[in-house]
């Protein structure tokens, strides 16, 4: 999912073009809602496009190019705190243009690793440490 669509700040997203609206990429989401009393999953909402689902979500959509997504323009690390960092330079400058991310993004040259078809966000990991 990290190379077609990522979450950049609590109203805005990254999302490959091409798989938005009716087109032949298109994804539909089912969605299933916890029951409070009974603590299962009861099903909600069924075939909705992606891109509709995630704007009636409340976020706005920057559009990835299929050039960008090829080379990992969605494939961001959002690190808290209303910052992105970015391997695509392009994609790293639509995000600063956009008037719906008012964060900062750090561009990196990550070209060791996405050689390796890998980028950022599949090279990272959530660690949550205690005080000894």
């Amino acid at each position: 999912l990290d190379c077609v669509f990522n979450i950049i700040s609590s109203n805005c997203c990254l999302m490959f073009a091409d798989m938005m609206g009716e087109s032949d990429k298109r994804r539909l989401v089912t969605e299933y809602t916890k029951d409070n009393v009974t603590g299962d999953y009861v099903k909600t909402g069924e075939d909705i496009e992606f891109s509709s689902y995630v704007r009636d979500n409340g976020y706005t959509i920057i559009p990835v190019s299929a050039e960008a997504q090829l080379n990992y323009g969605c494939n961001v690390l959002n690190i808290g705190n209303d910052v992105v960092i970015a391997v695509h330079a392009d994609t790293a400058r639509d995000i600063v243009r956009s008037p719906h991310f008012c964060g900062d993004v750090k561009f990196i040259d990550f070209s060791n690793i996405t050689n390796m078809y890998g980028a950022v966000h599949c090279a990272s990991q959530v660690v949550k440490r205690t005080r000894r």
